[in-house]
């Protein structure tokens, strides 16, 4: 019976309210009443809210066929990283929770606990944001398949994200760290760090580069590809927005260390009897191009034999903008050089690395005192 009368005269209210769609379990629930009309009141309380809502579509599929059905349109859609990522983040954190799920049947409430079953694990704020992004995905995907109707992520909020400081280096910092690099012996290492601190290219653009993307005569680089590793294979791919399409014009110091750097490069490669042209890869120095991680790593090693912080290898990036905020280029330029898709993104930012007006704003009031 759903409504039991204890021996202290209240009623007990127990009522089945489904299968747990995670586990498979059957699902419970049990509340008191003081009086038998309250227990009934209760009841019919429970029961309307654990089986009312909207029905789900006719339509059969599997948790994992969804995540199938995902994943083959990121593959067609995006950059073969960004499937990478996808997958990565699938296999390890949302299958081995969800693997028997009946995917008609999650709710809020699950996603809720999942949610939590994150944060517990110790994961950061933002990777279990990242893994909610994707989990929400999948059940748009489910929507769009006519399984589901309603997407069970829908008002679970993102976890808070405390601001980290930006890195970068000033000029003298820079001027510090190039000076501990041995021109003879890491010529490519000075080559790369100094295009990337004067351009704010990514790394994925510097790396792409090759030779006839060097506009010697207006001083220019070209910038329309990406190059990245995916298992050991490299891809090139269009650069990370339309915008990232651009021109970027270089200093004549630059343009004068690539080439000096491209007559060492053609020693290097012949010496590894690899055939050179305006087709090679700017910073390839064996058969193949190089790798991030070699740039990355290298960071620490130059700066540990001095008296400079090191920093991330996309932190160049950023010195960049600061060096342009130091020599007061404008937000448009900014943008232009950074290939942002809107000068929103320049200022959201690095909105903050400006010089504070205010003050030189309030000093003007003083003339009409």
């Amino acid at each position: 019976m759903p409504i039991k009368k204890l021996k202290n005269g209240s009623y007990k209210v127990d009522i089945s309210v489904g299968v747990d769609p995670v586990t498979g379990r059957r699902r419970r629930k049990t509340r008191m009443a003081k009086s038998k009309k309250e227990a009934e009141e209760l009841y019919i309380a429970l029961k309307h809210k654990y089986n009312s809502g909207l029905q789900p579509s006719q339509r059969n599929l599997s948790f994992n066929e969804v995540i199938d059905i995902y994943l083959d349109n990121c593959k067609l859609h995006n950059k073969p990283n960004y499937y990478q990522i996808q997958l990565y983040t699938i296999d390890k954190h949302i299958t081995p929770h969800f693997i028997n799920s009946n995917i008609k049947k999650l709710t809020h409430t699950e996603i809720r606990l999942f949610q939590k079953q994150l944060i517990d694990t110790g994961l950061s704020n933002k990777t279990v944001n990242n893994i909610m992004i994707i989990l929400k995905k999948l059940f748009d995907t489910a929507i769009n398949e006519k399984i589901i109707d309603v997407n069970p992520c829908d008002g679970v909020p993102n976890l808070s994200i405390p601001k980290k400081q930006m890195k970068f280096w000033t000029p003298e910092q820079f001027k510090a760290f190039i000076k501990l690099i041995d021109k003879n012996e890491e010529q490519l290492f000075k080559v790369f760090y100094t295009v990337a601190y004067f351009t704010g290219m990514r790394c994925g653009e510097l790396l792409a580069l090759t030779w006839n993307d060097i506009d010697s005569v207006r001083k220019e680089i070209n910038v329309y590809k990406s190059l990245s590793f995916i298992k050991g294979e490299y891809k090139i791919t269009p650069p990370k927005t339309k915008n990232s399409n651009r021109r970027i014009s270089i200093n004549t110091k630059l343009l004068e260390m690539l080439l000096e750097w491209k007559e060492k490069q053609k020693d290097i490669l012949e010496k590894l009897q690899v055939s050179s042209s305006d087709n090679t890869f700017i910073f390839q120095y064996k058969e193949s191009p190089a790798n991030k991680d070699i740039f990355s790593r290298k960071i620490k090693t130059i700066c540990a034999r001095g008296e400079v912080e090191p920093i991330r290898l996309h932190d160049l990036r950023h010195s960049h903008v600061a060096l342009l905020i130091h020599q007061r280029e404008d937000y448009i330029t900014i943008k232009e050089r950074l290939g942002h898709a809107s000068i929103k993104t320049t200022i959201d930012v690095y909105g903050h690395l400006f010089p504070n007006k205010q003050k030189e704003t309030a000093d003007k009031l003083d003339e009409l005192f």
